[in-house]
């Protein structure tokens, strides 16, 4: 259950919770190719559209199923919207009211849905039987309540995209940015336009497909950071600048973007660019740039020999974490397992110096901000908590596999009984989504919330 730490690293004991099959719509149970047991076996990744075993389920721009002889033919909205989901979960079981809630998202479908959504699952049976595609390549499964298409991960291009941009990621922090640079480069290669581009462009918004064009987005600086490293920020400013303009206030595209035109001696579009992150920050939000982008500003104004190739600022995730903090410590350490575990977490920071709290949840937030690690959702209860539910809710919506929440409420003590009960449904709900939800309270959770124990699973004390 909990473990009350001063000072300490927790102790965590889990508990097993099965996740709703609403939630499985929105959150697929694990990534394509990693298996629960351990790391997924990485597939020999090669040029062409095929893989090795003939066929290719293509998630990055516009559905398609690509076979040694074409691209197979997908009839009408109900079929892709289907396949779509089972790819997305591809080798697990979806439910049948799930593939349902799909077809009909307003909830309310025909007398004859279940008929029509057979008729779907058959008619995608005869697409793959018709494309000549074997049973033991790929095959579309009654399983219980629901259906499942089981096929090699390494037949998902959104996974072979995972692991190109993993493995890449990996060399960025090692240092060989050639390696990451190539093995990026690749990743981003997979990429034919949004994912599931035609299906987005009809007004669908899944999780899952946001997370995907994140994390592209994600790999296209990493890509940057590797290339600035080696010394050709040439290669980079055409990727960056539409980026920039897709994005105009992500300071982490412009802060490359405009270390890559200072290095191709375009120190005035450099000015530029960030004059333009200015105003859209004063505009939208009614802020300024970050330090970081301030200071690198002053630098080009400068022209610091820092600057210079070889002084390229460090990848994301690579900063250091202040050791002088052991409470700031332990919250990325179980920010790190819910993102590592993909599950949430409840942190309850208690006692009675509620400045320090604030402090330290300030501290917290700034920092996930600023390299980007996860999104951070700030929870606002309301009188006795009336809306703790609503925006802890609201906050699970985001989270994603490839994009952990933190959700941060304050000064539970005004919320009195209702926290346990709430905080454990979303829990529950959560299933196998990386939330961590950090509350604070001016003392102990379990003399504040009577039946906290038995109400929150997985969750950790730390007494402040």
């Amino acid at each position: 259950m909990g473990e009350n730490i001063v000072l300490s690293q927790p102790v965590l004991q889990p508990k097993p919770v099965a996740a709703p099959a609403a939630r499985r719509l929105a959150h697929a149970a694990a990534p394509p190719g990693r298996a629960p047991g351990g790391p997924a076996r990485p597939p020999r990744i090669r040029p062409p559209v095929m893989t090795e075993r003939g066929v290719s389920f293509r998630l990055l721009g516009p559905l398609e199923i690509a076979t040694a002889n074409g691209r197979l033919p997908l009839k009408g909205m109900n079929q892709r919207l289907v396949l779509a989901l089972l790819l997305l979960n591809a080798n697990h079981v979806v439910p049948t009211t799930d593939l349902m809630d799909v077809l009909w998202p307003d909830g309310r479908p025909p007398a004859t849905g279940r008929k029509s959504l057979q008729n779907t699952i058959s008619a995608l049976r005869g697409v793959l039987a018709r494309g000549g595609v074997p049973e033991r390549i790929a095959s579309l499964t009654s399983e219980g309540s629901g259906y499942m298409l089981k096929t090699a991960p390494e037949n998902l291009d959104l996974t072979r995209f995972r692991l190109l941009a993993d493995k890449g990621r990996d060399a960025l922090a090692a240092g060989d940015t050639e390696e990451a640079a190539r093995l990026l480069r690749g990743a981003l290669g997979l990429w034919r336009g949004r994912a599931l581009a035609e299906l987005a462009d009809a007004g669908l918004d899944w999780p899952q497909t946001t997370a995907a064009d994140g994390a592209r987005l994600h790999a296209l600086e990493e890509y940057c950071e590797a290339e600035l490293a080696n010394g050709r920020p040439h290669e980079v400013i055409q990727r960056l600048e539409s980026a920039a303009a897709a994005d105009p206030s992500r300071e982490r595209t412009q802060r490359l973007l405009m270390t890559a035109l200072y290095r191709s001696s375009r120190r005035d579009d450099a000015l530029r660019a960030y004059e333009r992150l200015h105003q859209q920050l004063r505009d939208d939000l009614g802020a300024a740039p970050s330090r970081e982008l301030q200071d690198l500003h002053g630098a080009i104004v400068r022209q610091d020999p820092l600057l210079a190739p070889g002084g390229t600022p460090a990848p994301r995730g690579s900063r250091p974490r202040p050791s002088a903090d052991p409470e700031l410590g332990v919250l990325h350490a179980l920010l790190d397992l819910v993102r590592r575990q993909n599950r949430p977490h409840v942190v309850a920071l208690t006692g009675d110096a509620e400045e320090r709290q604030a402090a330290l949840v300030a501290r917290l937030m700034s920092g996930l901000k600023q390299d980007d690690r996860a999104a951070v959702w700030h929870v606002q209860p309301g009188p006795e908590g009336v809306d703790l539910a609503h925006d802890l809710r609201a906050a699970l919506r985001r989270a994603t596999p490839e994009r952990p929440m933190v959700a941060v409420a304050e000064h539970l003590h005004q919320a009195g009984h209702l926290v346990p009960e709430c905080v454990g449904d979303i829990v529950t709900e959560a299933g196998r989504t990386p939330l961590l939800i950090v509350l604070t309270a001016r003392t102990g959770s379990h003399g504040l919330w009577p039946g906290w124990d038995k109400a929150v699973p997985r969750f950790t004390t730390i007494t402040v």
